[in-house]
């Protein structure tokens, strides 16, 4: 399968607050069958600030990055970038190498069990590359998830972003697309008993397309959101023949804190339902890969004593009651975006377990959340 008819959808963002609406897709094009729901992960943290994405009540790690990766990014200038997959006497852990602009990179991991959280494990950025800001972070845990080919997660370390992620055990190799024309393979190598890939682009290079193959062929690709801090964002990986959602975007939510204005836009796509906060102080955004079960977790943003969630309700909602954790009701109107009913609000901590109810314009609940 080729998605060139979608490859021309990175050229031009939609801006942030603008909400097109095109004929509403069906909700079954990027839904895989009998999916749980995920959030693609993927946090940038800027200096001094913790940002953490998470769904529903299961804790998602910070990563600790060294150097800010702070707002939008302008398009990078032309540049040169390769990969390889480790040799036979390569050191324990090494995932891949390869060069940026001629500059030598590597990318290990180290034994999973030792980070500070369940579902943790320590990385190294290692390299010029990295402009000296190379070391050590706890990321994501290389893990197979059956549903995808590949689970990508991503880092930034100085100027790079680092895609990896483990693949499932039919795939041979992988190719990755970037807008400067280049195609990267990438070759499975066994790290600590699961299979790994990964590769390093600058920040703000645009990666338009993934593709997994097996032996016999084609297994599905995925086309990432490029968000607006640099870093690209894996989401749905559509079959051979099998398209995803309408592209559109919207404001879902907005508000204030501390005198200081924030607000979350959800970008529909191939990649599937992105959501990207702004006026947080950190640039993060994480997509969700299916809309099947999407009852059952929220995208969450924490940001010092900010805490913003995110989520889907049913076609027939008018409005939804948020029971706060710390006792108050809240009140919220989803938005429409490319036919989806979407909503963002403030979250207020307290000792009690957050949920909401849907309801239609009757006052019959038509969803409910909790966790």
């Amino acid at each position: 399968m080729r998605i060139d008819d979608e490859r021309d959808l990175h050229e031009q963002l939609e801006a942030a607050f603008e909400a097109v609406t095109p004929q509403p897709a069906p909700i079954d094009g990027a839904v895989r069958r009998g999916r749980a729901i995920r959030v693609r992960r993927r946090v940038a943290v800027a200096a001094g600030a913790a940002a953490v994405v998470a769904i529903g009540v299961f804790a998602v790690p910070s990563l600790l990055h060294r150097s800010a990766a702070p707002g939008p990014v302008a398009p990078v200038s032309p540049y040169t970038v390769t990969v390889e997959a480790p040799g036979p006497h390569s050191a324990p852990g090494l995932i891949a190498s390869g060069t940026i602009d001629g500059q030598n990179w590597q990318f290990t991991a180290a034994k999973p069990g030792g980070g500070p959280g369940p579902g943790e494990q320590l990385f190294t950025t290692s390299g010029p590359a990295f402009g000296g800001d190379d070391g050590s972070q706890f990321g994501f845990v290389l893990a197979v998830d059956s549903a995808d080919p590949v689970s990508f997660s991503g880092l930034i370390c100085g100027p790079v972003q680092v895609q990896y992620g483990a693949v499932r055990s039919d795939v041979t190799y992988v190719t990755v697309r970037l807008d400067n024309g280049t195609v990267l393979t990438l070759h499975p190598v066994a790290v600590y008993g699961v299979r790994a890939v990964a590769f390093a682009v600058p920040v703000g290079a645009r990666v338009t397309e993934a593709t997994a193959y097996s032996r016999h062929g084609e297994i599905a690709a995925a086309i990432p959101f490029n968000d607006s801090s640099g870093m690209a964002d894996f989401g749905v990986w559509l079959k051979p023949g099998q398209h995803g959602l309408a592209r559109a975007s919207g404001r879902i939510g907005s508000g204030t804190f501390n005198g200081s204005a924030w607000s979350v836009t959800a970008y529909l796509g191939p990649w599937g339902i992105c959501f990207q906060a702004s006026g947080l102080g950190v640039a993060s955004a994480a997509c969700v890969s299916s809309l099947s079960g999407l009852d059952s977790g929220h995208w969450q943003l924490t940001n010092g004593g900010l805490v913003v969630a995110a989520w889907w309700a049913p076609a027939s909602t008018a409005w939804v009651i948020v029971n706060q954790p710390f006792g108050t009701t809240t009140k919220v109107w989803p938005v429409t975006v490319g036919g989806q009913k979407l909503f963002a609000f403030q979250v207020q901590t307290g000792p009690n377990q957050l949920s909401w109810k849907d309801y239609d314009s009757s006052g019959k609940v038509v969803g409910s959340h909790s966790g």
